[in-house]
């Protein structure tokens, strides 16, 4: 299920981290608590396990929909009270969804910061956006970036390396990824896991090609300790396959770091310009 929100900025001049998504994520996570601390911690400290014991948080969410921002260094100025819309998504009604919307009306209000600055709205609408029908093929754009990464080993040391979006092996890690997320939500294996992801390679060129679609965000800037540098990238796709597989992806983003807000993607089959 999807949720849309309508973000109202209290204040005049709203100002807010040019990399905001951990901090929305943080927020997210402070909503939940109003709704249900237990699950808010065990969701955050544990969540769903894999049949691999790898834990997934089963949400994510686009970025912040601003009308023009301005852009000041490292922050995005939202001026004269411009109101905002945010996407967060999950499949887990029961848990996730019921939790959330119980918080927002609980909190009716979002923080979204780091030390530097934080900027506060109002949450002014709650909308559920009704679930499109899924075939088997379907071209949908992406609505926050797309994280996809392998483990490469440098100087004895296992890091993240993450594909460009010209990289063949992004179709077949996607389709694994999406069937161990299939495999948390009902319990058991897709009957057919065919997937195929193809990333719009003629959407690239026009840009200026994969650099040009790139993003670097970084989380926990602020924390020279802390802070993780993950490379993305933003362009149309296609999926082919499993119907239910498509779902899953729909509800669940594509590829890693959805809970990050990465990869929330939105069903377009009129091609794009």
């Amino acid at each position: 299920m999807r949720i849309k929100l309508t973000l109202q900025p209290v204040e005049h001049e709203t100002r807010l981290p040019i990399n905001y998504q951990y901090p929305l994520s943080s927020a997210i996570y402070r909503i939940l608590s109003s709704g249900s601390p237990e699950y808010a911690r065990w969701l955050h400290d544990h969540g769903y396990l894999t049949a691999q014991r790898k834990p997934l948080k089963l949400f994510t969410f686009s970025r912040l929909d601003i009308p023009k921002p301005e852009r000041f260094y490292n922050l995005l100025i939202i001026n004269n009270y411009k109101q905002c819309t945010l996407q967060v998504s999950s499949p887990m009604l029961e848990d996730f969804i019921r939790n959330f919307v119980t918080g927002l009306f609980q909190a009716r209000e979002i923080a979204i910061g780091n030390p530097q600055t934080v900027a506060r709205f109002r949450v002014e609408g709650v909308e559920t956006l009704p679930e499109p029908e899924f075939q088997s093929t379907h071209r949908f754009l992406s609505l926050s970036p797309i994280v996809v990464s392998t483990m490469h080993e440098r100087n004895g040391k296992v890091y993240p390396y993450y594909l460009r979006p010209d990289d063949d092996r992004l179709s077949e890690l996607i389709r694994s990824n999406a069937i161990k997320k299939y495999g948390v939500m009902y319990g058991y294996p897709p009957d057919d896991d065919t997937l195929e992801c193809t990333i719009d390679q003629d959407y690239i060129k026009r840009k200026g090609g994969p650099e040009k679609v790139s993003k670097l965000i970084k989380i926990k800037e602020w924390s020279s300790n802390e802070r993780v540098n993950i490379k993305s990238f933003i362009a149309p796709l296609t999926l082919n396959g499993n119907p239910d597989l498509i779902r899953c992806v729909y509800e669940c983003g594509v590829g890693e770091k959805n809970s990050l807000g990465f990869g929330m993607i939105m069903k377009n089959d009129k091609i794009a310009e």
